[in-house]
């Protein structure tokens, strides 16, 4: 299929979020190309977008590399942000770490001689690269009782407040498989919160891209974690793995990893 600005139009409208959240110009052209698997000419970006501001299905923002976002039916700019939120990213990451060493590695049902180990990478590792740095990743390894070799799964975890989720969360969490084997996005959403109304289609770009979605409900709660849709395993070339956790895992880490892989 020839793609032109217009088929490239049809698909830049499904990617913006409803609620009119705009997106960077250079980050729409990110998700266009992983969606297309092709490089988007930045030329053919701009018609498209120009076809789409022409219709008036989109408005711009200038500016901070410039954005775009989902015009409302009477052309209104997008909504202010919500006040602050009593529970902001910072102050989640540890009902998170506490859920993903709990039930979450539980629900692996890994062998009693395996390992895992979960790392906080949000400020491990290079930052190069867009969405190269999840909040937190799960890596598990296993070896075989009458097959050769070892298993290695690696998981990443973008984590997201009540009202900072949208559908270009799904494709954060997707970036990030470049690195991983699984992707993850953990969203906090209490009961009869607002946000619910983006909950449908959130979930199924998590379904159309194989990323688990995971709603947290209540931080404070035991089980107040819930999947809502499971991960597909990816298949990212190895050498993009080591060297992410190479980056990322401590020397103990690594050296614990190393031993299970080698039957030590």
């Amino acid at each position: 299929m020839e793609v032109t600005a217009e088929v490239l139009a049809r698909h830049m409208v499904p990617l913006l979020p409803q609620d009119g959240t705009p997106v960077l110009n250079r980050v729409m052209r990110v998700m266009l190309s992983r969606q297309l698997e092709i490089q988007i000419d930045p030329d053919l970006y701009f018609a498209a977008r120009d076809l789409l501001l022409q219709t008036g299905k989109i408005g711009r923002l200038r500016g901070q590399s410039g954005q775009i976002f989902l015009a409302t039916p009477n052309g209104a700019q997008p909504a202010p942000a919500e006040p602050t939120e009593s529970w902001p990213e910072a102050r989640l990451m540890q009902p998170l770490r506490t859920y993903l060493e709990g039930a979450f590695r539980r629900g692996l049902d890994l062998p009693a001689d395996s390992t895992s180990l979960v790392q906080d990478s949000s400020a491990k590792g290079p930052a190069k690269g867009l969405w190269a740095r999840p909040d937190f990743i799960l890596v598990s390894a296993m070896r075989f009782k009458f097959m050769p070799g070892a298993q290695v799964d690696v998981h990443s975890f973008e984590l997201k407040t009540e009202t900072g989720c949208s559908v270009l969360s799904v494709h954060e969490a997707l970036a990030q498989t470049r690195f991983t084997h699984f992707g993850h996005l953990v969203w906090h959403l209490p009961e009869n919160s607002k946000s619910e109304a983006r909950l449908a289609e959130i979930e199924d770009h998590c379904g159309e891209h194989g990323i688990g979605l995971i709603r947290m409900r209540d931080p404070q709660a035991k089980a107040g974690c819930e999947i809502l849709v499971d991960s597909v395993r990816k298949s990212t070339l190895p050498m993009a793995i080591e060297g992410f956790l190479e980056a990322r895992l401590s020397a103990a880490q690594k050296g614990n990893l190393a031993g299970v892989v080698r039957g030590r």
